[in-house]
């Protein structure tokens, strides 16, 4: 059987562009002689739909979309996801779906039985998990048809503890089924691709059949998604490969014995940056916005995301303010002005001093140089984020924000300052991969480069005056945050003392309450600081920080 794989970017909530992208893959995939094309997870909502799924008119447009693309297959087949209601009076309202459509009607439909709650995921707040599952007859084959988690199932993706009594592929594999078929919405963080591959590929040898996985690509809010859609043969063998974080269509033939064909494998810091710049691309179309302001300051966040933004948008759709005052030295605007003429962005300067004067005058502060306190540092910021934010409404554009994960953690930002903005491309950055990444781009000048990270906010500061050394809050932050350890097994892990662990632990729970205020930031790594990290602001913790503060 000649099956493609449409890999495409759904936008949430856009049915009918959904169904319209689906219906041109379709032709697409006809038109290269294929019997049967496969779809991501919910390609007609967009993933994750969230709550829209709560609106009975959301779910009822998207069964109308699905009535009217099987109206309008002939030859070949297509299998899309789909959000359909529950027959049933019991459970949840909703089932999430797969549905056959060939020549003009919907030939058959199968659930998803594994419902994931952990992380970014939800799908056991909307959804009742299918209670069986048998193989879909379809030109003499039997495909076996399953939906995202319930391919993982018993997996090394699911490393900490078995979440499910059973898995949907061995009742399968008992039923007879002889294709299997996976439609998913995997995101994306930092060498999943290359885990995912490896199981994938397990769980086709272990199941002796081939198996084809259809990924969305493309991002909605903080979830990256970067298809990555194979198929492979019963040896677990990739016979046909998707570009990552791009449209694509492959086509594999059942009947064909394993080709050469390789996945794409940018490198993991090339691959983190076509995250990013997918991650900064669609949020702003998708929000139907086209240029980005950001404060260009001559450090290494502010260049990484100038870049960054050029990169996804255009140089010409943004535009940097640099927004010195009298404790910023003149090297840095020199070197804020080479990178944004390197990069070909638009930018002005806007000296925050007569502002910075006018609130430290409203406090009643004579003189604002004198003793820089916390107050008065923050004050410069907050100027600069009201200039930012300002500018951006005179664009018609959004404001994106700097700070990287180290800093974000340790809460070494400044609410309405540095802040400001739509998007924080870097939040799930630690200091580290930002020298890493930023050394993928040959406009930031080696100077920014070298220099000690400063915030510039009274004389003679450095970023060590009252942070940790980077190497030893960024290794402390990822054993903490991602792998949720506790402050002593962090220590231990990191060659560090229990008393410096948790003297960092408890700063970054004391800064929940500024996270909560932060904008959306783009999940590259297994825990980011986001809607898959639940931690509640007014608390009292009598035995610490605990695992994953």
């Amino acid at each position: 059987m000649k099956i493609a794989v449409a890999q495409m970017n759904p936008v949430v909530g856009d049915i009918k562009g959904n169904a319209g992208r689906a219906l041109e893959f379709l032709r697409r995939a006809e038109a290269s002689g294929a019997e049967l094309v496969l779809f991501p997870e919910l390609a007609l909502t967009g993933y994750p739909p969230l709550d829209l799924l709560e609106r009975r008119e959301f779910v009822r447009e998207n069964l109308l979309a699905l009535k009217d693309l099987a109206a309008r297959t002939r030859g070949t087949a297509c299998l899309i996801g789909y959000a359909d209601f529950n027959p049933s009076p019991r459970g949840r309202r909703l089932l999430n779906g797969a549905a056959l459509l060939h020549k003009g009607r919907i030939a058959g439909r199968r659930f998803k039985s594994l419902l994931p709650t952990y992380d970014i995921f939800d799908e056991s707040r909307y959804f009742e998990p299918a209670t069986s599952n048998e193989p879909l007859p379809f030109k003499g084959a039997r495909l076996g048809v399953t939906i995202c988690e319930d391919v993982w199932a018993g997996t090394a993706l699911l490393p900490w503890r078995e979440l499910y009594g059973g898995s949907p592929l061995a009742g399968l594999r008992k039923k007879g089924a002889d294709i299997y078929l996976n439609l998913s919405a995997s995101p994306y963080y930092c060498g999943k691709p290359a885990e995912r591959l490896s199981i994938l590929s397990g769980v086709a040898r272990r199941l002796g059949r081939p198996l084809v996985y259809a990924n969305q690509y493309g991002a909605n809010d903080d979830i990256i998604f970067d298809g990555n859609s194979l198929a492979l043969d019963g040896k677990g063998r990739i016979v046909a490969a998707a570009r990552p974080f791009a449209d694509d269509l492959i086509l594999f033939d059942t009947e064909r014995p394993a080709g050469d064909a390789m996945p794409f494998a940018p490198g993991e810091t090339a691959e983190l940056r076509a995250a990013l710049k997918l991650g900064i691309a669609d949020y702003f179309s998708k929000m139907g916005f086209s240029r980005a302001v950001l404060g260009l300051s001559g450090g290494i966040d502010s260049a990484l995301v100038a870049c960054l933004a050029a990169d996804a948008l255009g140089p010409d759709n943004v535009t940097a303010l640099l927004m010195p005052s009298r404790f910023t030295e003149k090297r840095s605007v020199d070197d804020a002005l080479r990178l944004a003429r390197a990069l070909g962005i638009r930018h002005e300067t806007i000296p925050i001093d007569p502002l910075y004067r006018t609130f430290a005058s409203a406090l009643g502060r004579k003189n604002p140089y004198a003793k820089i306190d916390l107050t008065l540092q923050n004050l410069q910021s907050r100027a600069r984020g009201t200039l930012l934010m300002a500018r951006a409404n005179e664009h018609g554009a959004l404001a994106l924000a700097t700070g990287n994960k180290s800093e974000i953690a340790m809460g070494y930002c400044t609410l309405y300052g540095d802040t400001a903005g739509a998007l924080a491309p870097l939040s799930d950055l630690v200091k580290g991969r930002v020298y890493e990444l930023s050394a993928l781009y040959p406009e930031i000048p080696a100077s920014i480069m070298k220099r000690p990270p400063t915030a510039e906010l009274k004389p003679g500061q450095k970023d060590q005056d009252d942070l940790p050394p980077y190497e030893k809050l960024d290794r402390l932050v990822s054993l903490l945050v991602e792998d949720g350890l506790t402050p002593e097994k962090a220590a231990a892990a990191a060659g560090l003392s229990e008393k410096e662990a948790s003297r960092i632990a408890a700063r970054i729970t004391a800064n929940e309450y500024k996270r909560r205020q932060l904008p959306i930031g783009l999940k590259v790594t297994r825990k980011a600081f986001g809607q898959g990290r639940k931690m509640p602001v007014a608390k009292r913790l009598s035995a610490g920080p605990g695992p994953g503060c």
